[in-house]
């Protein structure tokens, strides 16, 4: 067996074993998968770096601070002039780099200045996604009870957006506690959002399971086709 067969068996024969050992957690823990386990967690936290370093670090930063994208052709000429304001990366670089005066005692409140640094700029972040997120909602919420399309009344698109802005007020006037429920419409109506909540949660429940589904499936796929004929493969060969 060649090289550039032999490869390709083993990452198969030691991906079926890997999967066998996580699904043995549903037998018990043991140390076989204990022993994956780890591994999953050492090779997750080596090829993270790595990737970070090849698709992003290197080409997207080192190479044009370098130069190296500059491009000489035949006649001496080049695809473009350098520019000096890629140095500029090195501030932000030498900045994070202050992350590491952790590790010296005198110097860590340095590192606090990064950190703080780096948590006002998520939380800036956050909170932008954040209204970037709820603000087309609530536009989308406000729906035309009465749908008239080219001029004909559209009775379908008109019951769906009716019930869709009563689900939304019964769900909303579960939550509103501003003003007592004794005795007033808003309180007999608010145990009707609970049934309606339950459905919601019913439904990305039921998407969750379905997601897990498909990758047991996934799995269970490649241990019956791929691995299970590497495995023939290699009693054969035996």
């Amino acid at each position: 067996m060649d090289s550039a067969s032999f490869w390709p068996l083993l990452s198969t024969l030691v991906g079926g074993l890997a999967t066998l050992a996580i699904f043995s957690f549903l037998i018990r823990e043991n140390g076989f998968y204990r022993f994956f386990e780890h591994v999953f967690i050492g090779v997750a936290a080596g090829i993270g770096p790595m990737l970070t370093l090849r698709d992003f670090l290197w080409p997207q930063i080192i190479d044009p601070m370098r130069g190296a994208t500059i491009t000489t052709y035949p006649d001496g000429t080049l695809s473009g002039p350098y520019q000096p304001l890629y140095l500029l990366y090195l501030v932000p670089m030498i900045f994070g780099a202050l992350y590491y005066a952790l590790y010296s005692p005198r110097y860590a409140w340095i590192a606090k200045v990064v950190i703080g640094f780096t948590l006002g700029a998520s939380g800036a972040l956050a909170i932008r996604g954040f209204f970037a997120e709820v603000i087309p909602q609530l536009a989308g919420s406000f729906k035309p009870l009465v749908v008239i399309s080219s001029g004909v009344f559209s009775w379908s698109e008109s019951i769906n957006n009716t019930l869709f802005v009563a689900i939304l007020l019964l769900v909303l006037n579960y939550f509103f506690f501003t003003f007592g429920r004794e005795g007033s419409l808003q309180g007999k109506s608010a145990p009707l959002g609970r049934p309606l909540l339950m459905v919601c949660f019913g439904a990305f429940f039921g998407s969750t399971v379905m997601a897990r589904l498909a990758l047991l499936v996934e799995r269970v796929q490649f241990l019956l086709q791929d691995w299970w004929v590497a495995v023939q493969t290699i009693v054969g060969l035996g």
